[in-house]
């Protein structure tokens, strides 16, 4: 099961979005933030094309309606966690060595970070809910706070090996890298859910096809034989799947850069 399936949120028209849908244009009167867009349906749209700004400032009226000490609207809750859950799916990903149970897992917590955001001071909406979610679950697993990358390792492990020799751990693999940039661009909406599997899935096949890559490129992405074998799976052409592919690495890029000038 997934994330959506968990939280009742994998069919659109579910009870609690159907009730969602048919109270926005009551929220919109009291948050004009909402008024983006006519219909709840349309809102994920609009988020993936949105500045960050305008888009941080709707997630938080969301998140107003959604908290006890707000609106306390529980379809509130299930229009921002609906919202959420490209980014939130790349983390039960991301998570899923953890536990066969990590959908469960993050669902429950995800609907308590909806639930209680801090919207009075709060900012950043999208990437604190996630953020704690991914805290909340960690917590759960009696891993610590240590980071997602942390997990259990038993005593006989060749890590503690490697540990009493001095051996340094390795840097983060090109893998954990580009899910970490896939769960910055799904969680401010910039890429869509498809668009994040279909590269995950354009780099497993260019990693199993090793693609002699030369120059600053696309790491071997837009290789004929693995386009082409993911254009198989999918029914589509290898041309299609090469033209979206450079769309979101440039979209990748762009909030790349963006992320880095934040930070600096």
């Amino acid at each position: 099961m997934s994330v959506a399936t968990h939280l009742g949120l994998a069919d659109p028209n579910s009870e609690v979005l159907t009730l969602a849908g048919q109270r926005w244009s009551r929220w919109q009167m009291s948050h004009e933030e909402l008024l983006v867009v006519d219909e709840l349906a349309d809102l994920p749209a609009w988020l993936q094309a949105a500045d960050w700004d305008e888009a941080d400032r709707v997630l938080l009226a969301l998140a107003q309606l959604s908290a006890p000490d707000g609106g306390d609207d529980v379809a509130a809750t299930a229009a921002l966690a609906w919202v959420l859950l490209p980014g939130a799916s790349l983390l039960a990903f991301r998570l899923g060595r953890l536990s066969r149970r990590i959908d469960e897992i993050l669902a429950a917590q995800l609907w308590v970070e909806a639930r209680t955001f801090p919207w009075q001071r709060g900012h950043k909406v999208a990437a604190n809910i996630l953020m704690n979610t991914r805290k909340g679950v960690m917590r759960d697993l009696g891993i610590g706070a240590l980071g997602d990358r942390t997990i259990p390792f038993p005593p006989s492990a060749q890590v503690w090996t490697e540990a009493a020799y001095g051996v340094l751990p390795a840097g983060p693999t090109a893998e954990e890298e580009l899910l970490d940039i896939l769960e910055l661009a799904m969680s401010a909406g910039a890429l869509s859910d498809d668009d994040g599997e279909l590269l995950l899935g354009l780099a497993h096949a260019a990693d199993l096809a090793s693609p002699a890559r030369s120059g600053r490129g696309h790491a071997g992405l837009m290789a004929p034989a693995a386009s082409e074998t993911l254009a198989a799976d999918r029914g589509v052409s290898a041309r299609t799947i090469r033209r979206r592919a450079a769309r979101s690495v440039s979209v990748l890029r762009t909030v790349c850069g963006a992320h880095q000038r934040v930070s600096a």
